[in-house]
């Protein structure tokens, strides 16, 4: 028997694992709600509304064809077991870059079936042979949609088709009422709408908060959970791209084919904790007040606060605000930044754990250099008129433009019915800056830079 495995890939296009299946004759298409991915991981209610919205619609996509999705909820170990029995020999077929692969591949191995993983193989391999194969990979011909999915008469009664068995699976945190909607259809829409004319200020509003959450591709989340395959983004793309008449169009899709590209090498990348001698000796203790404060928007600092709570609203935000959260916890408060950055994990919709992981070492310093953000500067920078604080801190809705960024010189800022801040942030700024100079003065400068590595990786895509 002829079993796909869905993961995150949860599409039909491009989609060679359920191409090649079909093709070899009748199918068994599965997804398995695996517990330790969503027990005691920064996956939480929010990513699982996500994945069950693109299952529903997986599942109709399948049914067009004559298929039907099976669901179960179990160890895939067990789950692949129980089809084994059912079946006596089976052949599997799944992305090499699902996260349950290492447990697919070991009990292949153990119970000698057969595996057929397809996706490019970039894991372990030097940086112009990770160019070299991504680039192949990327400009090969589309998988072709199946034409007819034909499913087995006889399939095990602990396989079920009914969605509804799904809500007594609990996952932590709540789910959203105004993020985006999973689904192939959903980021389909996305990439047409983001070609069609939403990428002419692509790098124009990357920083600002409320533009950039338009002009920006928003498919991060669609990438993560593979309503889209990143070689039909790339090929529409290019392909729009190469069609542009004008020079400054070109250079926008340029621009987020470069950020497409480098997103797929970190996934690909063995992190590396470089943190430079003494970053963790000048960490303060552990403060919960001061997490919990931040975490739900109530640190007194606008656009810190405006970041969180349009986070937990929303689940998404750009990349100069996740930057700045985190160096505000991490670097500005010295906090450790282990619990700050499973919290952020469980908030963002479109959380990879490869490109979370590189994108906090980045701004922690164990990167290249810890990056310390003023956030009353450079929430001027990002939000000079106070936009983006006035939608998400209605406290502060009628504040004259002078004092959004700074509230607590207002003279009348104890009517206003916002947080006092929770710290001098003048003050704690310039500490953590004299303490890591220090540092950085005696201890042995950060690791160079090898070829190909991205210095900056923003999440705009």
């Amino acid at each position: 028997m002829n079993i796909v495995l869905f993961n995150n890939d949860l599409r039909i296009s491009d989609h060679q694992p359920l191409t090649e299946a079909a093709r070899a004759g009748e199918v068994l298409p599965v997804y398995v709600v695996e517990p330790s991915q969503w027990k005691g991981t920064p996956l939480s209610a929010r990513h699982f509304q996500f994945v069950v919205e693109s299952l529903e619609e997986l599942s109709k996509g399948i049914e067009e064809k004559g298929g039907e999705l099976f669901l179960a909820i179990g160890k895939i170990e067990t789950v692949l077991d129980k089809l084994l029995d059912t079946y006596d020999s089976i052949n599997l077929f799944a992305h090499n870059d699902s996260r349950l692969m290492e447990k697919i591949k070991e009990w292949a191995q153990q119970n000698q079936q057969l595996l057929f993983s397809f996706g490019p193989d970039l894991e372990n391999i030097s940086v112009k042979l990770l160019n070299n194969r991504l680039n192949s990979y990327l400009k090969e011909p589309i998988a072709e949609v199946p034409n007819r999915i034909d499913v087995p008469s006889k399939t095990p009664d602990f396989l079920f088709a009914d969605f509804k068995k799904l809500n007594n699976f609990r996952v932590k945190g709540s789910k959203i009422r105004f993020g985006q909607q999973g689904g192939e259809m959903k980021a389909i829409e996305t990439l047409d709408s983001f070609l069609e004319g939403r990428f002419a200020n692509y790098i124009e509003n990357q920083q600002k908060p409320l533009p950039s959450s338009l002009s920006s591709s928003r498919l991060s989340a669609y990438i993560t959970w593979g309503n889209i395959s990143v070689r039909y983004i790339y090929q529409k793309a290019d392909e729009k791209l190469q069609a542009c008449e004008l020079e400054e169009d070109k250079i926008q899709l340029a621009e987020f084919l470069s950020k497409l590209t480098a997103r797929v090498k970190i996934c690909c990348m063995k992190m590396q904790h470089q943190q430079m001698a003494g970053v963790r000796g000048i960490k303060t203790d552990w403060n919960e007040d001061w997490f919990q404060r931040w975490l739900q928007g109530r640190t007194g600092i606008p656009i810190i606060d405006a970041a969180m709570r349009s986070l937990e609203k929303t689940g998404w935000m750009n990349f100069s605000l996740r930057a700045m959260v985190t160096s505000f916890i991490a670097n500005t408060l010295l906090l450790d930044e282990k619990k700050p950055s499973a919290a952020l994990a469980e908030l963002y919709l479109d959380y990879e754990p490869a490109v979370h992981d590189f994108y906090i070492q980045q701004q922690a310093g164990m990167i290249g250099r810890m990056k310390i953000i003023d956030p009353v500067k450079v929430g001027r920078q990002l939000d000079p008129d106070g936009t983006f604080i006035r939608r998400y801190i209605p406290e502060l809705s009628k504040l004259p433009d002078e004092y959004i960024h700074e509230p607590w010189l207002y003279p009348a800022f104890y009517q206003l019915g916002y947080e006092a801040p929770m710290v001098d942030v003048n003050k704690a700024y310039k500490n953590a800056r004299l303490q890591y100079q220090a540092i950085r003065n005696e201890g042995k400068p950060g690791r160079k830079k090898e070829e190909g590595e991205t210095e900056q990786l923003s999440f705009d895509i």
